[in-house]
């Protein structure tokens, strides 16, 4: 008879246990949110207004947009490089290689050494054509072979020398 009295009391004990649980975790988030939501207003409040630098920014907008201090409008620029595109856009947006190397030493309190390999900044002229005596015609000095033989073409070949002997 004691293990029919205790089932409904176990149910009833559980039961209240899941609803003080959820009351506690629903209570949290309710609390939670209420002191976040008042600390940032009073936070916002603490702030500065803005309206100096409202102002600051909308007249260097109006400086950009009408060209002041000798340059042209941001909206003109961009018709030009769309129009007439970067190879003939000047020389201070045109890219150019950097000899800057900071970014490849690493972090600050990290530094180590950089070595580069020689740069060479000269580039080897492209092949002369050659005038042939015989036929007056244009060719290469290769003979207008291809470098290539995987392709079915003749690599190109030396020129014959004479003999050093004279030829006797």
């Amino acid at each position: 008879m004691a293990s029919d009295d205790s089932r409904p009391k176990v149910r009833m004990l559980l039961t209240i246990g899941v609803v003080a649980v959820s009351l506690l975790i629903g209570t949290k988030f309710i609390l939670d949110s209420y002191y976040l939501d008042m600390t940032e207003s009073f936070e916002r409040g603490l702030l500065p207004k803005t309206e100096q630098l409202d102002q600051i920014r909308a007249d260097q907008r109006a400086a950009i947009d009408k060209g002041e201090h000798g340059n042209i409008p941001v909206s003109v620029a961009m018709q030009n490089l769309a129009q007439k595109g970067r190879d003939n856009a000047g020389d201070l947006i045109s890219p150019k290689p950097s000899d800057d190397v900071d970014a490849l030493k690493g972090w600050a309190k990290l530094k180590r050494e950089v070595h580069l390999p020689p740069q060479v900044t000269t580039i080897a002229p492209p092949p002369e054509p050659m005038v042939t005596a015989d036929a007056g015609v244009t060719a290469s000095k290769d003979g207008g072979a291809p470098g290539n033989a995987k392709d079915g073409g003749v690599a190109p070949h030396a020129p014959p020398q004479a003999p050093k002997d004279g030829g006797k």
